[in-house]
């Protein structure tokens, strides 16, 4: 289930968000840690193209923390979830 609080901002009763920051990026968010995630808008079908090479690591104070290959996995499922439930599809590059 996901609630959104303002305009571009979807949380879900999972513990993560996905806000959209424009044209291009998302900032996703779980666990008090966040991450820009490059991206951008397409035409079509596709609502967005997310870039899974920048999902790599989170923002200070965890920027040590890397991320796995099973992590990045979950976290484009969780973005590929929000706009799913917007009625997008998303490409993943």
């Amino acid at each position: 289930m996901f609630t959104p609080p303002r305009p571009n901002l979807y949380e879900s009763s999972n513990g993560f968000s996905v806000e959209v920051l424009g044209r291009t990026g998302l900032r996703y968010r779980e666990a008090g840690r966040q991450m820009f995630v490059d991206s951008e808008v397409l035409a079509g079908p596709s609502g967005m193209a997310v870039y899974k090479d920048t999902i790599e690591k989170w923002d200070a104070p965890h920027e040590n923390m890397g991320v796995t290959d099973s992590e990045r996995d979950r976290i484009l499922k969780n973005i590929r979830e929000v706009f799913s439930f917007q009625g997008f599809e998303i490409t993943v590059i």
